[in-house]
């Protein structure tokens, strides 16, 4: 039976999808502004200034050209970690065979299919609306029987059918600009933390190395406030549509396969199997079947504490013998310490760790599925 797209979820994608290009459109008139004053600083200004109808007019045709290459060329930047082959013949386990019996059920164009030599087990939806591609992982071919197999790559083709592509590529490659954004930051921070350390311990002095210290710390705060931006930006544009948007699909893959059970259980197999590494603002993450792990736990930048306890004092002085004095001042500092200094740094940690949701929790869908499974019975 064909699908037909979800209205609900065809308006909530209209509304991230003018998001987009709002926040396209603001990049290009930050652009358009700093360049307009750096050739007026250096003597060569531009022409006098259009009117406002016909400047936002212009804003406006780049921000829609702007995404329209993403959602047209989002997908190297989806797919740029991972190491896709295609498929020779139907492929393993006749992957492409049963790709092309569930695309012609919901009567949508048949997608090709390449499968990544990855261990970790997920799948996702890349290219346009006219020429999708669905990538496997060789850890998703291991992990799941047929059924489940089916259900997963139904679970693809109902976003195909939906047409949810095209923006959620484009908000994908918003996605990979920021990964990249915060590893710069996260660089940019070992320099100036290495050019501090440099400047008060190896007697060069603090006033040499001030400017710096100086353009280094401006340049880092304004880069993690523009990364930091775009995450919440990518929040919103989730929160719009993502949670529909997966809903809607697995609604969709229990239309074209008539196993609600297949799907959860293959859901279950996905959601026990995820990798344990921090990948959650990975852009093939975006398009999973799966999100991944959400812990609030960060990552040390090397080895040993986390870079914000490099910064906070520590508030625990040893005595060998200590006096009244040092025992006030040791138990003073350890309340500190405890009430004070760690809830706080946890919450900065916490803050720094936040990446925007990109499913809606696997309990949940689950739940959904069981319901309709229930209904069959």
């Amino acid at each position: 039976m064909p699908l037909t797209p979800d209205r609900r979820l065809q308006a909530r994608i209209v509304g991230a999808l003018a998001l987009v290009v709002g926040v396209n459109g603001l990049l290009i008139a930050v652009l358009a502004w700093s360049v307009s004053h750096a050739l007026a600083a250096s003597g060569h200004p531009l022409q006098p200034e259009s009117s406002l109808p016909l400047t936002i007019g212009t804003l406006l045709v780049g921000a829609v050209g702007l995404v329209a290459l993403q959602a047209r060329y989002g997908t190297r930047a989806v797919v740029s970690g991972l190491e896709v082959d295609d498929t020779a013949g139907d492929g393993p386990r006749n992957i492409d065979g049963r790709v092309r019996r569930l695309a012609t059920q919901a009567d949508v164009a048949h997608p090709s299919v390449a499968v990544a030599d990855r261990a970790e087990p997920g799948c996702l939806t890349v290219g346009s609306q006219r020429s999708p591609t669905i990538v496997v992982t060789t850890g998703l071919l291991e992990a799941l029987d047929d059924d489940e197999l089916d259900a997963a790559l139904a679970h693809e083709v109902a976003h195909i059918a939906n047409r949810d592509l095209p923006v959620v590529t484009a908000v994908a490659a918003t996605v990979a600009i920021g990964d990249r954004l915060l590893e710069r930051e996260r660089r940019l921070r070992r320099v100036l933390w290495a050019t501090l350390w440099l400047a008060v311990f190896t007697g060069i002095g603090i006033i040499v190395l001030a400017v710096p210290l100086l353009v280094l710390g401006s340049l880092y705060l304004v880069w993690s406030a523009v990364a930091r931006g775009l995450l919440g930006v990518n929040a919103i544009t989730l929160g719009l549509f993502s949670k529909a948007r997966e809903h809607a699909a697995d609604r969709g893959a229990v239309q074209l396969t008539g196993e609600p059970a297949a799907l959860a259980a293959a859901l279950e197999t996905l959601e026990d199997e995820r990798p344990t590494r921090d990948v959650r603002i990975d852009a093939s993450a975006t398009l999973g079947i799966v999100a991944q792990p959400l812990t609030l736990e960060t990552r040390a930048d090397d080895e040993g504490d986390h870079w914000v306890d490099r910064w906070t004092p520590k508030l625990s002085p040893e005595f060998t013998e200590p006096d009244a004095v040092d025992r006030a001042v040791i138990v003073v500092s350890s309340w500190l310490r405890e009430h004070v200094i760690a809830p706080v740094t946890t919450r900065v940690r916490r803050l720094l760790a936040w990446r925007p949701q990109t499913h809606p929790a696997t309990e949940t869908r689950l739940e959904r599925l069981r319901t309709l499974e229930r209904r069959r019975e």
